[in-house]
């Protein structure tokens, strides 16, 4: 059986709750495991809330008196074209970095997505010193984690 760890009582009296804490603390460790099982916890290892707020049943902000009759959302609509700039723009502030292997990768990400402004795939194999394939075959597993057709 698992015992409980949280409890929200608080004793009517400091002096009470010492004169219970210690006839507790006095009973043996079998006893005191035999109340703690049955959710009795002495005083001093029971939860005390850091703060309690008083419940306002009828505080304004649980009340929908005051929240229009009406409410108007609108969806706009965002082209694919306007996607891409976006993403072509977010690309760029990337690529725009002194780190050359990070800036390669994002080279590699910009080829793999073919976003304009894309440097050839030769070339990119050149940065990488490794060849043209290895680009081809990097990039499709870009392009499978960005789930596109």
């Amino acid at each position: 059986m698992q015992r409980k760890t949280c409890y929200d009582v608080t004793p009517s009296n400091a002096k009470e709750a010492k004169s219970f804490d210690a006839w507790f603390y006095s009973l043996t460790k079998k006893e005191q495991d035999k109340l703690r099982d049955g959710g009795v916890l002495p005083y001093k290892e029971m939860w005390k809330p850091s703060r309690v707020f008083e419940i306002k049943e009828n505080h304004n902000a649980w009340s929908s008196d005051n929240v229009p009759d009406h409410r108007t959302e609108t969806d706009n609509f965002v082209t694919r074209e306007c996607v891409g700039q976006l993403l072509k723009s977010f690309i760029d502030a990337l690529a725009f970095t002194n780190n050359y292997s990070f800036r390669r990768h994002v080279e590699l990400v910009r080829w793999a997505l073919e976003l304009p402004g894309r440097m050839p795939s030769r070339n990119l194999a050149d940065m990488y010193g490794l060849s043209h394939e290895w680009v081809q075959k990097r990039a499709r597993k870009i392009r499978e984690m960005f789930l596109i057709c």
